[in-house]
């Protein structure tokens, strides 16, 4: 599986304070056409940094199992998004959208490469302290997460991850989001 390396450029550290992140992604990508012959399939899978070790409860009362993948807001967490398509990807456009807000922030194109036509990727990329997400730059790379036990959080919201592709001729794809929102939370 290629693994590529995103960063979101200029994202205002507000949007982490509240851990509903809302970003908003045009449909399609404005200035472009729709790609008939790029489908974005799915959003198959995420890994992050951080792992509960317990089952913790948010402000809701509803219970985060023990091994979720979670999102440290006071601190860097590292986390990849698996994909799957068909039709050649040259660029993806990732956001994180809130579970509760409409607000929304329009995030940069990032380049995946040369046109990809394996048709699976894995695009990774840092949040920082405050600051989901924070740039960490347009380079390409392998990235491995290495993942730390979380014991005691405070949950502050959760978010989803939406994908966007283009292909080769710079045209969009649709969009798809992850089906189970990512818990956000301050590591204590």
């Amino acid at each position: 599986m290629k693994r590529m390396l995103l960063g979101a450029l200029g994202l205002s550290a507000v949007l982490a304070s509240c851990g509903d992140i809302t970003v908003f992604i045009p449909d399609p990508i404005p200035g472009t056409q729709p790609s008939p012959t790029l489908t974005l399939e799915a959003v198959t899978g995420y890994n992050t940094s951080y792992r509960l070790t317990q089952d913790v409860r948010d402000q809701n009362g509803q219970t985060i199992t023990a091994g979720t993948n979670v999102i440290c807001d006071n601190g860097n967490t590292q986390m990849a998004v698996d994909v799957d398509w068909t039709g050649g990807l040259s660029r993806l456009y990732a956001q994180f959208k809130g579970l509760r807000t409409g607000d929304y922030e329009n995030v940069t194109f990032y380049p995946f490469g040369s046109v990809d036509y394996s048709g699976s990727g894995t695009a990774t990329y840092t949040f920082g302290p405050n600051t989901a997400p924070q740039s960490v730059g347009k380079s390409i790379g392998a990235q491995a997460i290495v993942v730390n036990p979380v014991t005691d959080v405070n949950v502050k919201g959760y978010t989803y991850v939406r994908l966007q592709g283009l292909d080769e001729n710079g045209r969009a794809s649709n969009i798809v989001e992850s089906v189970t929102a990512i818990p956000v939370v301050d590591c204590l």
